[in-house]
């Protein structure tokens, strides 16, 4: 019985540290089409990652006032991005300047890099846990367009979204919840769906 009760008190407690409490992430093709096997990235594809703006972030007054600029949010989200693709190919520049896809496109053919991806944030809210409620949510929002740079043809782009709050314990948060810790596990999903990862 006692063996029984220290299981169940380990699992619980796992439970409990897991972090966010069962975000949903969410990617939708908004434009073009899935890429299939023959188009997918690999450790050998060049990147030009662009930083295409900041989103807004919500607030306690946003049904009032209206959601504010969440300042640095799109330098947060390509350096999220960039920390998982150099994982994979070491081919990636970083542009940290707010650019039209335009010159970033123009840009990318200078650098000779294979595929051009613009990186746009919608929303990046980040409530302190303790606030963290139904309407007031950690968020993260991103708009990823996905470009071959030789034809500066769209492949496609994709919204990414996630909205979650932080496991509590009698009101009280276990862990730091953040737009940071959704993106992250955002885009290690949409590197999924567009590199053809092989073990060596």
């Amino acid at each position: 019985m006692k063996k029984i009760s220290s299981i169940v008190m380990v699992l619980s407690i796992i439970l409990i540290f897991s972090g966010c409490g069962g975000s949903n992430l969410n990617l939708k093709t908004i434009k073009g089409n899935e890429l299939e096997k023959s188009q997918l990235l690999t450790k050998e594809s060049s990147i030009y990652l662009v930083n295409g703006g900041d989103g807004m972030k919500g607030t306690y007054l946003s049904v009032i006032t209206g959601e504010e600029k969440s300042i640095d949010s799109g330098l947060s989200a390509i350096n999220i991005a960039k920390k998982q693709l150099t994982t994979i190919t070491p081919y990636v520049i970083l542009e940290n300047k707010i650019i039209s896809e335009k010159e970033a496109l123009e840009i990318a053919k200078l650098n000779k890099s294979d595929y051009m991806i613009y990186s746009r944030v919608e929303t990046w809210t980040d409530p302190l846990g303790i606030n963290c409620n139904e309407n007031y949510m950690d968020e993260s929002t991103v708009l990823l367009s996905l470009y071959l740079t030789k034809d500066e043809k769209l492949l496609h782009t994709t919204r990414l979204f996630a909205k979650d709050c932080p496991t509590t314990l009698n009101g009280i948060p276990l862990s730091t919840g953040s737009p940071e810790n959704l993106y992250e596990n955002l885009f290690s999903k949409w590197v999924q769906n567009h590199f053809l990862i092989t073990s060596n």
